[in-house]
């Protein structure tokens, strides 16, 4: 696309988007932002940018993700820092950090996105919003002044590979990955911050109410606990409600279950051992004491860790009231988040919303999560496990209420009054 034709497409774009055109010149173009009374103004070397961007659309893909663009030799996508709030102490501005060597045409970078980009995302509706949200920032608020559009572009951090060099799209994004995902834990092994690749444009969430089961206490007039309970289950719940990591958060409220499958289980075998050595026909005969012996063998072959998790539920938790909170969370999910048979790291896995199922089947359902969480591999079993991406991460944050309604009853089941 030539500067002429460029010229002539910015202009029409931004009146549709209701801009006021109040001066043309050969090279720049000014427009009247209504809304915050402000004179924006278009570039000669911003008509340049937008010119060449539009010149190689035919060869860039939106790909393998909608923030991402990719060609034979060139692929950007959007990063972020994986904890929220890092932005601040490593603000990038003119000093990306730069991989290359020398020899080599091979060249990364991460830093604030190229002009390349925000011009090839320029009028997609997600970037474009983010872009115009930029005007109801008070640094734009008042009378008499005029700003570069540029300026107002929504620029997040990417990562850029430049000379691919790749046969096709689908070659040109396995090797670039391999590389992207190399460089950024080079980051933060040598300087410290960690970033993660994005797979979608931040969007405006709908505030929608945090799920809550059960009645809440208002005011500040709390009650004065009646029972003590446990410092060291309290200590794992703590610490699952004050971090947002969905990994985090559910290992601790397993935890909270975990530290009774010892006590737990062995309650059941005393009980059995007591019930032999209390009937009257009991002697310390050798066949007698066999049978006591092949008990406690039978008791350790059976009590796999699955086994343990249902029997602090069914000790801890009431049955009626898992299911009456399941059907309430599917209600608020607006979907069989549970009812439904669901494929969880590589297991089909339905949980019936019945008595005598459903403390079963939610046991082997957060077993099966918590060990994709803990291990990175498994050669016996084969199953898949949790790699931190969006979706996983997505999935697993659904998870969480249950853990955290499960803790809560089994701190609140097992206190000492």
């Amino acid at each position: 696309m030539d500067f002429v034709s460029a010229k002539n497409k910015l202009r029409e774009k931004y009146l549709e988007l209701n801009f006021e055109l109040v001066d043309e010149h050969e090279s720049e173009l000014y427009f009247h932002w209504p809304r915050r009374d402000l004179q924006i103004r278009i570039s000669a070397q911003e008509i340049n940018d937008f010119a060449i961007s539009e010149s190689i659309r035919a060869d860039v893909r939106v790909a393998p993700v909608e923030c991402s663009i990719c060609s034979l030799n060139y692929r950007e996508q959007v990063v972020d820092f994986y904890e929220y709030g890092t932005r601040r102490f490593f603000p990038f501005g003119d000093r990306p950090f730069v991989f290359k060597e020398k020899g080599k045409s091979l060249y990364v970078e991460v830093g604030l996105a190229s002009n390349l980009f925000t011009n090839f995302f320029r009028f997609d509706e997600v970037f474009l919003s983010l872009s115009l949200e930029r005007l109801r920032r008070p640094l734009y608020r008042g009378r008499d002044r005029t700003i570069e559009v540029n300026d107002l572009l929504y620029r997040p951090i990417t990562i850029r590979v430049q000379n691919i060099g790749a046969s096709s799209i689908e070659n040109a994004i396995k090797r670039s990955s391999q590389i992207i995902e190399s460089c950024l834990f080079e980051i933060s092994y040598l300087k410290g911050p960690t970033l993660m690749l994005v797979d979608e444009w931040p969007r405006r969430q709908p505030r929608n109410r945090p799920f809550q089961f059960g009645e809440t206490i208002r005011g500040n007039i709390l009650p004065l606990p009646r029972a003590d309970f446990n410092v060291d289950t309290i200590r794992f719940y703590q610490r699952g409600m004050s971090t947002n990591d969905p990994v985090i958060q559910f290992l601790s409220f397993y935890h909270v279950l975990e530290y009774y499958f010892l006590p737990v289980s062995d309650e059941v075998l005393y009980a059995k051992l007591t019930q032999r050595i209390n009937d009257p026909k009991f002697a310390p005969t050798r066949q007698n004491l066999d049978r006591i012996i092949q008990d406690t063998l039978t008791h350790k072959r059976e009590s796999d860790e699955t086994e343990m998790l249902k029997r602090v539920l069914q000790k801890y938790v009431d049955e009626e009231e898992i299911i009456s909170f399941l059907k309430s969370y599917e209600e608020y999910l607006g979907e069989k988040f549970y009812s439904r048979r669901k494929n969880i790291f590589g297991e089909s896995i339905e949980v019936k919303l019945e008595p005598g199922h459903v403390i079963s089947n939610i046991a082997k359902r957060i077993k099966v999560t918590r060990n994709a969480l803990v291990h990175s591999a498994d050669r016996y079993e084969r199953k898949q496990r949790y790699i931190p991406r969006s979706a996983s991460e997505k999935m697993l944050k659904k998870e969480i209420p249950l853990l955290k309604f499960l803790a809560e009853k089994v701190v609140i089941g097992s206190a000492i009054r």
